[in-house]
């Protein structure tokens, strides 16, 4: 069963990160030949976006959107029907199926599902887990389906056979890393600079971008959202004036303790 689910450890309401995660995902999976994509981000809190009959509207919307053979068996619908603003689960749930057997590979994207209800977000897993089954035994690989959520057991439990990728606040401070040493890299080359100093570069600038190194490991997630954008931020600045120092002691001032600041608030 190809139903994948992107899992990370923070409350509900609180950490943001996996929207723009899901947001990137959508971006480059329509970019996928071949593929038709449907997606929908629920919100706490507001009907139109927390519900199961909103998720069938929203990812039918997507898919109708982007492939034209769809409006025949939309319109079908609606004159069958009467059902002019899909408000009957029933029709949503028949539409959906039949729209996915039109599409020859399809793949749908749900971010937020830890904000709907227990009881919405445990049917729509059972819906989306239903028709990849019936699609997949039809046509393997026909169907996949991303679920993006903080980490809620009930979700967890109900996805227990799918695949689940973890995603924890350590790892946007390895990611923070890796954007640092692209940067020192630049340095490292403008200044033919030893790798050991490149390093060094690398770790004065993580240090001071929040005023201690492992601020990402030891933050309640709250702060976490805002240290990491922070931090990205800030090691954009003090890079961008690292990068246009001409000399190697204009680079060696502009390193001192003394000069190099301290959170994005002096950057």
């Amino acid at each position: 069963m190809i139903v994948a689910s992107a899992i990370f450890q923070a409350p509900t309401n609180v950490f943001t990160g996996k929207t723009v995660l899901a947001s990137y995902i959508i971006e480059q999976v329509c970019k996928v030949p071949g593929f038709d994509v449907g997606w929908f981000y629920c919100k706490f809190g507001n009907n139109d976006k927390s519900t199961l009959l909103a998720v069938l509207r929203g990812v039918i919307a997507q898919l109708v959107k982007t492939n034209a053979q769809l409006y025949p068996h939309v319109l079908e619908r609606k004159n069958t029907t009467g059902d002019l603003k899909l408000i009957s689960h029933k029709v949503g749930k028949d539409l959906l199926a039949e729209c996915l057997q039109v599409l020859e590979k399809t793949c749908i994207i749900i971010d937020g599902l830890d904000e709907c209800d227990k009881g919405v977000r445990r049917e729509i897993i059972s819906l989306f887990t239903r028709l990849v089954k019936e699609r997949n035994d039809t046509i393997p690989g026909s169907l996949r389906v991303l679920f993006v959520s903080t980490d809620e057991a009930d979700i967890r439990k109900s996805l227990s056979k799918a695949t689940c990728i973890t995603l924890k606040g350590s790892d946007n401070f390895s990611e923070m890393q890796d954007y640092a040493r692209t940067w020192a890299k630049r340095i490292q080359d403008l200044h033919t600079l030893t790798d050991q100093k490149r390093e060094e570069i690398v770790s004065e600038v993580m240090k001071r971008a929040d005023g201690k190194p492992s601020a990402l490991l030891h933050s309640s997630l709250e702060q976490l959202k805002l240290i990491s954008l922070g931090m990205y931020l800030y090691c954009y600045l003090v890079f961008n004036n690292l990068a246009d120092q001409l000399t190697l002691a204009d680079l060696d001032r502009e390193l001192q303790p003394d000069c190099l600041p301290r959170g994005l608030g002096e950057a």
